[in-house]
């Protein structure tokens, strides 16, 4: 069995187990939910291990204030797995694009760890990146650049060799993702994040904690916002509304936009429901020719050259 056949059984093994685990209201339990968690995707999180060693593992909820605190070390892992993927490349000029990259920090990280590799930094909105650069005054390394762009609708001309992004909300993810796949880009390498508005969601199940009270008004602030006209095309595109999801063509074949919407709104307290989605997305990938490894909310995907 060839790796892409191996990851997409394991992918929809995983999901099954998990939707299951979804529709049987074992996400109230944290001590069960964990347990159900780490069953489902033990495969997935071997292979991803065998690949790339040294995960900034603890026995904490992704879905929590802990969780939320280490996506820095997260972040500094998947750095680390960029540098020596695109070092490892050796295509010449090499390109790496970093769509929704805000103040583009973790962007201009990369161009000075691969000064021979052009980094370009992309976000639709520009005021972060020019707080950085002019407010914080940070030096812009000579291979990087940014660029205003909207990624529901890309106008960025390149073939990169690697599409990476360090949290991208809800189907800003996608665009990424979709992104990737159009420009034919070799790898993508990213870490996912704000699952609760995949799909043009804004509703989240309300429970007693710190972390459920502050993404609802979050996301009651963004919801708002893009109500504005001068906000149209952040965060959300009517390509990616709540029945083109699930994306994946096995998953459509298991469960449905109306079962995706519900673990959208549980997902801010489940890391099953984060999962689900994610998988969603894996199997998607897996689809349109990569070989995918996925572990807690990282993903790296190799475009397969045969």
């Amino acid at each position: 069995m060839n790796t892409r056949n191996h990851q997409f059984e394991a992918g929809v093994k995983a999901l099954v187990g998990l939707l299951h685990a979804f529709q049987a209201g074992r996400i109230l339990d944290p001590s069960l939910e964990r347990k159900e968690y780490e069953q489902h995707t033990a495969e997935l999180s071997q292979d991803w291990n065998q690949h790339f060693p040294g995960f900034p593992d603890g026995y904490f909820p992704y879905a929590s204030i802990r969780g939320l605190l280490y996506r820095g070390r997260r972040d500094a892992y998947l750095k680390s797995i960029i540098v020596r993927l695109v070092h490892a490349a050796d295509s010449g000029q090499n390109t790496i694009v970093n769509p929704a990259c805000v103040f583009g920090r973790h962007a201009r990280d990369l161009a000075r760890r691969l000064p021979g590799c052009k980094v370009i930094g992309t976000d639709i909105d520009p005021k972060w990146n020019w707080f950085y650069e002019k407010v914080l005054r940070k030096d812009n390394p000579a291979n990087f650049e940014f660029v205003r762009d909207n990624i529901f609708v890309p106008r960025l001309n390149v073939q990169p060799t690697a599409v990476v992004f360090f949290g991208a909300c809800g189907s800003v993810s996608d665009g990424a993702m979709d992104f990737a796949i159009k420009t034919g880009s070799r790898y993508l390498i990213c870490r996912t994040c704000c699952h609760a508005c995949t799909g043009g969601n804004w509703e989240i199940l309300k429970r007693a904690d710190y972390v459920n009270r502050f993404f609802r008004l979050y996301y009651r602030f963004i919801a708002a916002r893009r109500r504005k006209e001068k906000y149209a095309g952040f965060y959300f595109s009517d390509q990616y509304a709540k029945e083109h999801y699930p994306r994946s063509a096995a998953v459509k074949q298991i469960s449905d936009s109306e079962t995706f919407l519900k673990v959208c709104r549980n997902s801010v307290n489940s890391d099953i429901c984060r999962a689900i989605i994610d998988l969603d997305r894996y199997l998607y990938l897996l689809e349109r020719g990569y070989r995918v490894w996925y572990r807690g909310e990282l993903f790296v995907a190799e475009r397969n050259s045969g």
